[in-house]
């Protein structure tokens, strides 16, 4: 039925191993992670007032244009930005209103 101290100490221990094995990777991904939100938060600083092209985020911003359009393509995807009118042969971008008034 339940476990014994003995077997609960065990799985501890093994518990504590794995998380000192995978502590490289574990603060790798929080990086990774960290470096994308500022990203995605420069982009949508440039854009929250009016739209933009990916050319003009990329300059305004510092990020290449192939980054910003992957970012924008995925929050297009995810409803956080909507394509607005044409600019010569690209799109401007804005963010989309949400609903919880954000």
């Amino acid at each position: 039925m339940g476990q014994t101290e003995e077997e609960k100490k065990a799985q501890k221990e093994a518990m504590k191993e794995l998380r000192k094995s995978r502590k490289q990777f574990i603060k790798a991904s929080a990086g990774r992670l960290k470096e994308q939100n500022k990203t995605i938060k420069a982009i949508k600083e440039q854009i929250k007032d009016d739209p933009k092209t990916v050319p003009e985020i990329s300059q305004a911003a510092g990020i290449p244009s192939s980054e910003v359009l992957w970012y924008i393509a995925t929050m297009k995807k995810f409803g956080e930005v909507l394509e607005a009118e044409q600019d010569d042969s690209y799109f401007r971008y804005g963010l989309a209103e949400r609903e919880d008034g954000e």
